[in-house]
């Protein structure tokens, strides 16, 4: 258990996944976002397990790709532009 640790992996993930759907995302290629999107996202997911003492292997490889997945999947849906899914 790292709580600093933790924390700041948060901090510094949710402002990277902020910056990069708000600013960067209209002015960088898709492939480029995508990459930034994911990494924040997977960040988010360590510095979720940080928190906790007895965390299985599994948990280190599953939660960081499947966070790194839906991160990129919601900001595309967010951000859609005129699609079905913009109300």
């Amino acid at each position: 258990m790292d709580p600093v640790g933790a924390w700041t992996t948060l901090a510094v993930s949710a402002a990277l996944v902020v910056l990069t759907a708000l600013v960067l995302r209209p002015r960088l290629s898709r492939t480029f976002v995508d990459g930034l999107l994911a990494l924040g996202g997977a960040g988010l997911a360590v510095g979720g397990l940080l928190f906790f003492d007895d965390v299985g292997a599994a948990s280190w490889a599953v939660a960081p790709s499947l966070l790194a997945a839906i991160t990129v999947l919601h900001v595309r849906l967010l951000f859609a532009g005129d699609g079905p899914l913009r109300t």
